[in-house]
Parts: structure tokens; sequence; C-alpha cells
């Protein structure tokens, strides 16, 4: 039987424009041998490739204004959530749902990705806004 052992490695925050090949070769170096894999978080590539946007950039629309208030916080609320056995922690969050940076947040998720992504209560299209600064969000490669 094979056993595999995960070592995390610490390189510090990358920024749109960083050279992340030369990183990860720097951040690698004496620290793995033939045949070992390496797995690095696509959010890292995605926002040092420059694959970011400022949520605070966007206008949302009626769509988008009536996803945050209506879709989210009652719907996935009060029938969703507890349908789908959440937390109660999450339902309340959900019912908490930040109208103004929510549909800022969900018009983006409609002109990227469509409807039936805006529809999700979490992780719309691979869309994350963890880690970053203020209101930007890395977009999926």
């Amino acid at each position: 039987m094979v056993k595999y052992k995960a070592r995390a490695i610490s390189t510090g925050y990358w920024h749109p424009g960083d050279n992340y090949i030369k990183k990860i070769i720097e951040s690698i170096k004496d620290r793995v041998i033939d045949g070992d894999f390496v797995v690095i978080s696509e959010k890292a590539i995605s926002t040092a490739m420059g694959n970011i946007v400022d949520e605070n950039s966007i206008k949302p629309s009626l769509s988008a204004r009536i996803l945050a208030k209506f879709w989210m916080r009652i719907i996935w609320g009060y029938l969703l959530g507890p349908l789908c056995g959440m937390q109660n922690k999450m339902i309340e969050r959900l019912r908490r749902y930040p109208l103004e940076s929510g549909s800022k947040h969900k018009q983006l998720i409609l002109q990227r990705f469509g409807l039936i992504q805006a529809l999700m209560f979490g992780s719309e299209g691979g869309v994350d806004g963890s880690n970053l600064p203020y209101a930007y969000v890395s977009l999926p490669l």
C-alpha cells in the first residue's frame, strides 16, 4: 500500500503580475524529490495572472438586487436552507445576506456565469473572495 504525506509550503501572498512559476520553483526547491506531487491553489495562480475583479466597480441590475434580497434571504434563508439541512448558523447568515455587496456579487455571477450559478448560495461559478483585500474576488481559471 502506498502512503502519501501532505505538507503545506508557505509562499506569502501572490499579487497580479507575479511570476508564479518562479515563486513555485523557489518555494519547493530542496523540499521535493523526484516522484513527489505538487499541488498549487488555483486561486493563487488566478490572482498572479491578474484574473481578479473589484466588485465595488460593479453596478448591480434589478435582477441582481432581487437575487440578493428575495432569493438569498427568503428562499435560501427560510425554505431551501432548512430543507437542505443546513446548520442554523449558515441559515442565519443567509437571512442576513448583505444587500449592497451581495447584489454586486450576484451581478458579477450573472454576467460571467449565468443565472443557474447565481441561484446558488455559495461558490457561484468558482468565484472566490476569501483572503483577498477589499471587494476583490478571484475568478476561476
